[in-house]
């Protein structure tokens, strides 16, 4: 949704593709945390059920055994794969630093939009000085030592500009598995590669 403003103004369309971005980025990364976080719970959950089993059902076949074995491996190192990434992972901070900073680019919008107004319904010559809102609209760009990325600028632009059906559509599944790609694999490859394992035990025996 355009801003009839904008033309003579661009710069109050440049803050609203921004803060668009950074509030989307800040949502995302938060939202890929916790569910990262819980994928990881889920592995973890299978790795020690798995790690247990044989204790329970001693009359498992050494084939189905093997495949047990094996899935708990796998487990394991995607375990450590994303405790390794959380770990190390900014997505937390980021978040926070872009969230704060999107606030801080929609106060100086409605301060920007709000002069322009009144200036646009008024008699008066004095001009507004574009200058001195890009000077702060900089200053605060440079508070925040984070960007966001691609993905979350191409779906701001989803609510302000007319774009392809392919890139929308693009743009969303991007966005979709940036969160939860890691979730669907922990809570359907385990029981996934055991069941598979277990039907094609006939042919491997």
């Amino acid at each position: 949704m355009s801003d009839k403003y904008w033309d003579e103004y661009p710069l109050l369309r440049t803050m609203t593709k921004l803060r668009n971005a950074r509030f989307k980025a800040s949502e995302r990364l938060s939202r890929r945390y916790k569910w990262h976080s819980l994928a990881l719970v889920v592995f973890s959950i299978y790795v020690i059920a798995l790690t247990i089993l044989p204790n329970f059902f001693r009359d498992l076949s050494s084939y189905t055994l093997q495949i047990v074995s094996y899935v708990s491996a796998v487990s394991s190192v995607f375990v450590v794969a994303l405790s390794m990434y959380l770990a190390f992972s900014e997505d937390v901070v980021r978040a926070k630093y872009l969230h704060d900073n999107a606030k801080k680019v929609t106060n100086l919008y409605n301060r920007y939009r709000t002069e322009i107004y009144n200036y646009a319904n008024s008699n008066t010559n004095e001009k507004i000085d574009n200058i001195k809102y890009e000077q702060m609209y900089s200053e605060i760009m440079d508070t925040c030592p984070y960007n966001h990325d691609p993905i979350d600028f191409n779906y701001a632009m989803l609510s302000l500009e007319k774009i392809s059906i392919i890139r929308g559509a693009s743009t969303r599944v991007s966005e979709f598995l940036s969160v939860y790609l890691w979730p669907m694999a922990a809570f359907t490859l385990p029981p996934v590669a055991i069941f598979a394992g277990l039907k094609l035990a006939p042919i491997a025996m």
